[in-house]
């Protein structure tokens, strides 16, 4: 292999080597951009120069990339099976591709009286600063809409890599209303209103624009709409817009509807919020109270609208990222669709407006990356063929994915899952207010994944969720720790989830998983074909609930509402093969009483110290269904006494009960279960205690917040 070799130009961001050999670009040439590398090995590729089946490297020099128009690969830029073409951080550098646009902090002064301070509050005007950002928001910026789900109308504020807050009150957690004066249902969706007797009201200019943010009917629905107006004399507050689900329209959970006012001047009082004066393009802040911004070191991002940092089109192969970070953008940071053995590798997707990476293809690999401060989800991942039931074998793996839905608050998950056979093992999902893991699609496994504190502030919710789909068989979730989430503390006690297979989803195998400090282990909504075995529920309210809701539900097989279950069979063909051989209960499932939960075996699980209820079936269940289910080998323990402990039900069969005492406390053998730390020091308690119980293996173990 030849070394082609040249003077130096004073600035080179990238070594490329082939096949271990570097070579060099030619005279005049500089390659400053990740687009000049891309261009330079097409050519050398074109000119035969790089050879099929010889592994590209480009080192990358450490700093910072600015790419706002965007970075693409496509399948030109593809490597091959055993020469993979590597784009990676210089060892010992640091390198981002960022999206947004650099702000220096020398840009930001003290308000004067040249600014719009109507409504600014007197105590914080000597301790806001303002900056003209015109030339980094060219043309017209966009209002806020009337109402939206999810992350409000660019630009975002980021400043030492969390985004900053909108002017907003109350600065932290919720303010609420009871009294609906107009539910906004009927009779069709409109602009609903509500009462709300708070003097703060008074301070706010509803003509120059009032958005609140709120949970209007539902935990696990959160949209930000615009008020139109408030009555003084009988303080009702008008919304500008509809909302989905009206306004305290029937709640399932508690009659306290929560909000918060946003995006108020007049609320810009608290270090680490800011406003945008979107027709002068003049921009406030309260400055984060941090020892970088103090320093003058830290950095600050504005990001308008903009393509995705990298995006990868379809044809694209055998291609590796290692430890690279892309950051500052409002688009999804990564977009990868109709790619085949991708790899990001130690890499960190962070400060995003929307997701982290969102990829479809077969032979991926996602591992040992951080998603973090996300403003949606963390991670996307597609592949596979459910109607064939081929495997992608894509490997989600070793990820720390942490403080994401920030401004979306709900179903915007850490992991979506969909396709088939994607592989979802020992990653740390935590700090968000809604679900971990979001999965449709089949034969997934979910296993060794460490959730806790998500459904931080949400309710009906689960961290790992599905639902309303018979065919989402297969899947498998085993050997995971789910602990301390949300206590539903903002409706019924026991509304939030470790696991929720709702509105009658099927096929998922749950085994070996351990649920402490969790509202309610899992929730069975009415599916089948979800064996429960071998799982540990200890300190929680309710350990486990099966419910009957297709049989009471008359929309469980109309084309209403995303149920229509059969349709969704019909459309992948469930009666033919594969389908037919690899789940014949489904095949055979409308002439099975398909609206009874059938064929969800409880076995050889362990109830430690719950609350509330080891096992929650309701009334239909008790009356028609309980004779045609499986419950056997299960042991309850209350390991210092029964006092203020949950006890099986009766009338449920299966379960044995074992009852320590202050003096004498059942040890089964965990190094500290008041701290979480399920390791098992001894498995013959274990085993003397439970015979048939298989000690799980604990892949991670930490002490409780």
């Amino acid at each position: 292999m030849r070394k082609l070799i040249f003077t130096v130009i004073p600035f080179v961001s990238a070594l490329i080597q082939v096949n271990g050999m570097t070579i060099h670009a030619g005279p005049g040439e500089t390659l400053k951009t990740p687009e000049d590398v891309r261009l330079f090995i097409r050519a050398e590729r074109n000119a035969g120069r790089i050879h099929e089946g010889e592994k590209v490297v480009v080192e990358l020099q450490s700093g910072d990339y600015q790419l706002e128009g965007g970075f693409s690969l496509a399948a030109p830029d593809s490597g091959s099976t055993n020469a993979p073409v590597v784009w990676r951080a210089r060892a010992g550098g640091r390198v981002r591709f960022v999206g947004g646009k650099r702000m220096p902090q020398k840009a930001f002064s003290h308000v004067t009286g040249n600014d719009s301070l109507n409504g600014m509050q007197e105590m914080v005007r000597d301790k806001v600063l303002v900056a003209d950002v015109s030339s980094l928001l060219p043309g017209r910026v966009e209002e806020l809409a009337p109402v939206w789900f999810g992350v409000h109308e660019a630009p975002l504020l980021f400043v030492g890599g969390k985004p900053m807050t909108l002017a907003r009150w109350p600065n932290r957690g919720w303010t609420s209303f009871t009294n609906a004066t107009d539910h906004g249902r009927k009779p069709q969706l409109h602009a609903g209103a509500f009462s709300y007797d708070n003097p703060r009201v008074t301070r706010w200019d509803f003509a120059m624009g009032v958005w609140f943010n709120g949970y209007w009917t539902h935990d696990w629905d959160n949209r930000s709409v615009r008020a139109a107006s408030y009555d003084a004399a009988t303080h009702e507050v008008r919304l500008a817009a509809a909302v989905p689900y009206g306004l305290a329209n029937f709640p399932w959970g508690h009659k306290h509807r929560r909000f918060f006012a946003f995006n108020l001047l007049e609320e810009l009082d608290d270090p680490g919020e800011w406003y945008l004066d979107r027709r002068r393009k003049r921009l406030y802040l309260y400055p984060p109270d941090t020892a970088e911004w103090k320093s003058g070191s830290v950095d600050v991002f504005l990001t308008p609208r903009n393509k995705p940092i990298l995006k990868l089109d379809a044809g694209t192969r055998h291609v590796v990222f290692e430890g690279i970070t892309f950051s500052h953008s409002y688009s999804t940071l990564v977009i990868a669709k109709g790619v085949d053995d991708v790899v990001f590798r130690d890499c960190t997707f962070t400060s995003g407006a929307n997701g982290g990476l969102d990829i479809k293809g077969n032979n991926c690999e996602i591992r040992g990356c951080e998603f973090s401060f996300l403003g949606s989800f963390g991670a996307m991942l597609d592949g596979g063929d459910r109607r064939t039931l081929t495997h992608s074998n894509n490997e989600f793996v070793d990820n720390d994915i942490h403080d994401f839905a920030i401004m979306q608050r709900v179903y915007a998950p850490g992991v979506g899952v969909s396709g088939c056979g994607n592989n979802i093992r020992r990653n740390r999902i935590h700090d968000a207010p809604h679900c971990a893991v979001l999965y449709g699609g089949n034969n997934n496994l979910f296993e060794f994944n460490d959730v806790h504190h998500v459904l931080m502030e949400t309710g009906d919710a689960g961290a790992f969720y599905t639902g309303r789909d018979w065919t989402t068989m297969g899947n498998v979730l085993r050997y995971n720790f789910v602990h301390e989430l949300g206590a539903g503390q903002y409706g019924y006690k026991d509304d939030t989830m470790g696991f929720y297979f709702d509105d009658c989803d099927c096929g998922n195998e749950v085994y070996g998983n351990i649920f402490w400090r969790v509202s309610r282990g899992i929730m069975v909504g009415g599916g089948r074909e979800n064996p429960i075995r071998n799982n540990v529920f200890a300190e929680c309210n309710t350990g486990m609930s099966i419910d009957s809701r297709g049989m009471t539900w008359k929309q469980w097989n109309k084309d209403v509402g995303n149920w229509w279950l059969e349709g969704k069979a019909e459309a992948l063909h469930y009666k033919e093969e594969p389908w037919r051989s690899r789940y014949p209960r489904l095949a055979n499932i409308m002439n099975d009483s398909p609206r009874e939960p059938l064929y969800n075996p409880v076995e050889t699980n362990v109830f430690i110290d719950c609350r509330r209820q080891i096992v929650e079936l309701d009334g239909m269940i008790y009356k028609k269904v309980l004779p045609k289910m499986v419950f056997a080998g299960n042991v309850c323990l209350r390991t210092k006494g029964g006092e203020g402990l949950a006890a099986p039900d009766g009338r449920i069969p299966g379960f044995t009960t074992l009852i320590g005492s202050p003096e004498k406390p059942i040890d089964l053998g965990f190094r500290d279960l008041a701290h979480g730390d399920f390791t098992l020091v001894s498995k013959e308690s274990l085993l003397r205690a439970i015979p048939g119980f298989r000690p799980i293996p604990v892949f991670m173990s930490r002490t409780a917040k």
